[in-house]
């Protein structure tokens, strides 16, 4: 596994992301794409679901559908985003496109 790859999985463990969500490994393809391309989050559904739904021979709103899980279950894990993110301004629920940049982020800076 490639230092980046390491360092993104223990990133969405350390947030309650696992393994056993479909949407974790979609996530990954996501981050991947952004970490390539940043301009991908401009149009997420176009640049980044598609690609990811072709690849794994689903429809993109499975893709979607299990990001947005997944984007559910780190929420509920605020208090360990803010430990990686403390000036970001939390709202609640994360959007699939924020929790995508905020793991590039993370796969980039940290």
């Amino acid at each position: 596994m490639a230092k980046e790859e390491t360092k993104l999985v223990l990133f969405l463990k350390s947030i309650g992301i696992s393994g056993r969500y479909k949407g974790f490994y979609y996530l990954k393809e996501a981050v991947f794409l952004v970490l390539q391309d940043k301009h991908c989050l401009c149009k997420v559904q176009e640049n980044i679901y598609r690609p990811i739904a072709e690849r794994n021979h689903v429809s993109l709103s499975s893709v979607a559908r299990a990001i947005r899980t997944v984007c559910l279950t780190a929420s509920t894990n605020e208090t360990q985003l803010r430990k990686f993110f403390p000036n970001y301004s939390f709202h609640g629920t994360l959007y699939p496109k924020e929790l995508i940049e905020l793991a590039a982020d993370y796969v980039r800076y940290h």
